[in-house]
């Protein structure tokens, strides 16, 4: 199970492995859920929609993007990236620098419940409590549809 809020959005995204995931917005004190799912990786000649941070680049994930030629970076913050990748409005979020476990944990759940997949930097299912000293994730990808994860 997954929890990510953005409250300066006024979005959060949930999901519960096996059972689903949705996005509730709140406006004026009403929430307003709705059921998301990831979309199907791009066809040829269409470009790939990549979730990119704002703070964190590194060499091996601007190659890894660059390696999908025509992608279109879009910056988001935080967990935002996971919520996006949840709802399909990107194809994938990839981070093959380091980060902690607990930074991906909600994330993957939600990404997951909505038909995603989370792999590690090789394509093989991404591990949690196998990171040894201080619980580092040394690279995942989150993507959208399972079938492109290679």
């Amino acid at each position: 199970m997954g929890i990510i809020g953005a409250p300066a959005l006024g979005l959060i995204w949930r999901g519960l492995v096996g059972r689903g995931a949705e996005r509730l917005t709140t406006n004026d004190g009403t929430v307003v859920a709705e059921p998301i799912h990831t979309r199907p990786f791009p066809q040829a000649g269409n470009p790939w929609i990549v979730a990119v941070s704002r703070s964190h680049g590194d060499p091996r994930t601007d190659a890894f993007i660059d390696g999908r030629p025509g992608a279109i970076r879009e910056m988001l913050g935080s967990a935002v990236k996971f919520g996006r990748v949840a709802e399909g409005a990107v194809d994938i979020y990839p981070r093959l620098a380091p980060t902690r476990e607990w930074d991906v944990a909600a994330g993957h759940a939600i990404v997951t419940a909505a038909g995603g997949r989370i792999t590690d930097g090789q394509g093989a299912d991404l591990k949690f409590g196998k990171g040894g000293k201080d619980f580092i994730v040394p690279a995942f990808i989150a993507w959208g549809d399972p079938s492109a994860a290679r």
